[in-house]
């Protein structure tokens, strides 16, 4: 991503991301903002950072802040509270638990659900994913989701075979198809019928 980002001209930084309403260079906003919210969790700091109006409002709040700026202040932003993280994180057991705004976690799974968000949103960017590394990508990614499902309560009985995923039911999805029910993304599929597809099983599943 970083590499990508780097590479990015004017009109790269301005494109339409995949998040509605989100220019390109406003998701790097809310990755540099998202480490912000790593350093609290290290800091001890969390209650210091202004959650009003829930993770939207956070995240709105974020991305106009950093508007004024150039993207490269942004990149270098970004780049450098990531590694200070980073660091910090690699001093710690993988065991250890971190405070979060949901209370102590264990630094293992936050770092799983980091590396989620970033390949999300290396997708919401239109990062190049090289081909040798798609299928390994999907597979954890569609496996790491399950997980986050069934942590927020809200579980699916799934099938995961070789070929493809098998939902309650009987229904049966690729995994790219699956991966964007279970991100609930279904703007990153170029497919139109499975984006449908998609659309409609997020309508019924909430």
């Amino acid at each position: 991503m970083r590499g990508h980002l780097r590479s990015l001209d004017t009109v790269g930084w301005n494109a339409a991301s995949h998040c509605e309403g989100w220019s390109v260079r406003d998701v790097l906003a809310h990755l540099a903002a998202g480490e912000v919210y790593n350093q609290a969790c290290l800091d001890g700091t969390l209650e210091q950072l202004d959650f009003s109006g829930g993770i939207d409002g956070w995240n709105a709040r974020a991305v106009a802040e950093r508007r004024s700026r150039t993207p490269e202040e942004v990149l270098q932003e970004w780049s450098r509270r990531q590694a200070d993280v980073r660091e910090r994180w690699g001093r710690l057991s993988a065991d250890a638990r971190i405070p979060t705004s949901v209370g102590p976690y264990p630094l293992r799974l936050q770092v799983w659900h980091i590396a989620q968000e970033y390949a999300t949103h290396s997708d919401d960017v239109g990062v190049p994913v090289p081909d040798q590394e798609r299928e390994a990508r999907l597979r954890w990614r569609c496996a790491f989701g399950l997980f986050v499902r069934e942590e927020e309560g809200r579980p699916l009985k799934v099938q995961l075979e070789d070929e493809k995923v098998v939902l309650e039911g009987a229904q049966e999805l690729d995994w790219e198809t699956f991966l964007a029910f279970v991100t609930e993304r279904p703007q990153h599929l170029k497919d139109s019928v499975n984006r449908q597809l998609v659309e409609g099983l997020l309508r019924g599943a909430r």
